[in-house]
C-alpha cells in the first residue's frame, strides 16, 4: 500500500486514469463532420468579413506586474517578524504603494 502512495506511482496511476477517461469520452462522443461553412464567420444572417486583429499586450503586462507586486508585498508583509523591525514593513508598503501609483499612472 505504501508503494502505491509514492508520488511517482500515484502520478502514473492518475495519468492512466485520465487517459482512460479521455479515450472513453472520445469513443462516446458523436462524430463531427467539418464543412467549410462551420469555420466561417457569421453575423446577422450574412457572411461577415474578418479584419486582421491588432493584438496588444500592454494592458495585460501592466495588470500582470500589478498582481505580481501585490502578491510579493503581501508575502513580505505577512512574514515580517514582530517588534521594532516591523517598521520596515511599513516602509516597504510605502515603496510598494509608490510603485503601484507609477504603474497605474503609466
Amino acid at each position: 500500500m505504501k508503494l502505491l502512495l509514492s508520488p511517482p506511482i500515484a502520478f502514473i496511476i492518475a495519468l492512466g486514469v485520465g487517459l482512460l477517461l479521455y479515450w472513453l469520452g472520445r469513443a462516446m462522443a458523436p462524430r463531427r463532420n467539418m464543412t467549410p461553412a462551420k469555420g466561417a464567420p457569421y453575423a446577422c444572417g450574412e457572411d461577415a468579413p474578418m479584419p486582421k486583429a491588432q493584438i496588444s499586450y500592454k494592458l495585460f503586462f501592466s495588470l500582470a506586474v500589478f498582481f505580481m507586486v501585490m502578491h510579493v508585498a503581501a508575502l513580505v508583509v505577512t512574514t515580517l517578524p514582530t517588534g521594532p523591525i516591523a517598521v520596515m514593513g511599513i516602509v516597504y508598503l510605502v515603496i510598494i504603494m509608490l510603485a503601484i501609483f507609477a504603474l497605474v499612472a503609466s
